[in-house]
């Protein structure tokens, strides 16, 4: 009987202990954890925004003046982009005649560029050698957004993946992608007919001697 007593006492015992465990208290608390990927896109010059060409000689004006790494472009993207130009007026502002002869209506194409970055893959135009810069109705750019015929330093008109787009990425990660050095060049001849253009000039057919202005757009934009 001793021996029935402990084997029930020692069940009991194992039930208890059991029932103890599976109703054991418990709490808990939660974490609403959220993530913000925001797109970035960034295009830093690095090189003085402002390129000088000064006409002083019979040789400069003949032989025109050429300015390797004017400027100096880097784009850092988290997602696929496109980078082009153009000149955001049709010609170049007079803000001093030196002379009443001549034609101070100077057409934007005068100003060829030239750039670092291999873009001929893509289907729209590109600068990979010294080529007019568009006006900006030539370059068939409209409130900022550009068209087949835009110069594209990167990408083109289309979605999708390259040639269309260049990848996502840094300037210091891919410096041959990512990084531009755009080259600029003039040459006036003589007279100063700027016989490299592919806008000819309207009216008297060379330019008025004077200090000119052109503003050039470089715009950097998610894959178009």
């Amino acid at each position: 009987m001793k021996q029935l007593f402990a084997i029930v006492f020692v069940g009991a015992l194992f039930l208890g202990i059991s029932q103890s465990a599976s109703a054991q208290l418990s709490d808990e608390e939660y974490n609403y954890v959220t993530m913000d990927l925001r797109g970035i896109l960034n295009l830093t010059m690095t090189t003085n925004p402002q390129v000088d060409f000064s006409f002083k000689t019979i040789a400069e004006y003949q032989q025109g003046i050429t300015r390797f790494n004017a400027t100096q472009l880097e784009v850092d993207a988290t997602l696929a982009w496109d980078l082009f130009v153009y000149a955001n007026t049709d010609n170049w502002t007079q803000v001093e005649a030196y002379s009443t002869n001549g034609n101070a209506a100077l057409p934007a194409e005068i100003l060829e560029l030239r750039s670092s970055v291999d873009n001929s893959a893509s289907p729209s135009d590109f600068l990979a050698g010294f080529e007019s810069l568009k006006g900006l109705t030539n370059s068939g750019v409209a409130a900022g957004v550009p068209a087949a015929a835009t110069q594209f330093l990167a990408g083109g008109v289309g979605t999708g993946l390259a040639p269309n787009s260049f990848a996502p990425g840094t300037a210091a990660g891919n410096p041959t992608t990512h990084r531009f050095r755009i080259d600029m060049r003039m040459v006036p001849d003589i007279p100063a007919t700027f016989p490299n253009s592919t806008v000819a000039m309207a009216g008297p057919d060379y330019a008025q001697a004077g200090y000119y202005y052109l503003e050039v757009v470089y715009s950097l934009v998610e894959d178009l």
